[in-house]
């Protein structure tokens, strides 16, 4: 009995179901569509991209190697065939003295002379207390028999200023004693200007002669043995 209700209650339910219009159910297991694009763009022109700089990266240097052509300074006013011929130019010998013995040059060493020696190793001038007031120079010729006369050249040269020197004197004529020495008294008055020079040395050079006048001897200039001095405080 049981059996027969429920049968009827489905083909109720069936015949109930039959007269709904159509419903489309979702389909769970059904694979889903794309759906086709709506709008499609126009491919447009692609830019090129800026290559990327490599920051770390190391430049090799290239060297660059060149030639260089040397140019005389007029070498255009000379020709090949042209010859230069070097000039002589005559040779200046310091320390001549001015007076009978300038054509003979000066010598660096001795000759002539065996020794020559002075008395003091400075002169003062001026008024005061301070000696000595004179120096005396002899000399001792080699040659005794054919020397004739001596003749000392002095001149200043200040010792702050060694540009700043006088010019040599004329020469004055030694005394000949009778052990055979030549001898000089220098006085400041012997001095060419003398008064503009408080500290200065005394050069001076020895030039012996036979009764000719010809040159026998000479010494080398001796520059560094006697000081001019003013007498008082060196300014």
């Amino acid at each position: 009995m049981k059996k027969c209700i429920q049968i009827l209650v489905l083909v109720t339910f069936l015949a109930g179901c039959s007269g709904l219009p159509n419903i489309n159910f979702p389909q769970f297991n059904a694979t889903p569509t794309a759906p086709q694009p709506t709008d499609t763009k126009t491919p447009s022109v692609s830019e090129t991209p800026i290559p990327t700089q490599n920051l770390f990266a190391t430049s090799t240097a290239t060297p660059l190697t060149f030639t260089p052509t040397v140019t005389m300074i007029g070498a255009d006013l000379f020709t090949p065939t042209m010859s230069l011929t070097p000039t002589k130019f005559p040779t200046v010998t310091p320390g001549v003295p001015v007076g009978p013995g300038v054509i003979t040059y000066f010598t660096p060493q001795n000759v002539g002379f065996v020794s020559v020696l002075f008395s003091y190793h400075i002169l003062y001038w001026d008024e005061g207390p301070c000696m000595p007031r004179e120096v005396k120079i002899s000399a001792f010729v080699d040659d005794l028999i054919h020397t004739d006369k001596v003749l000392l050249f002095m001149r200043l040269r200040s010792k702050k200023n060694t540009l700043d020197m006088t010019d040599w004197g004329a020469g004055a004529l030694m005394n000949k004693a009778e052990n055979g020495s030549f001898n000089y008294t220098v006085h400041t008055w012997n001095l060419h200007h003398y008064y503009y020079y408080f500290d200065a040395w005394i050069e001076y050079q020895l030039v012996a002669y036979d009764e000719d006048m010809h040159e026998i001897g000479r010494t080398q200039i001796y520059d560094r043995n006697i000081s001019l001095t003013h007498c008082g405080v060196i300014k």
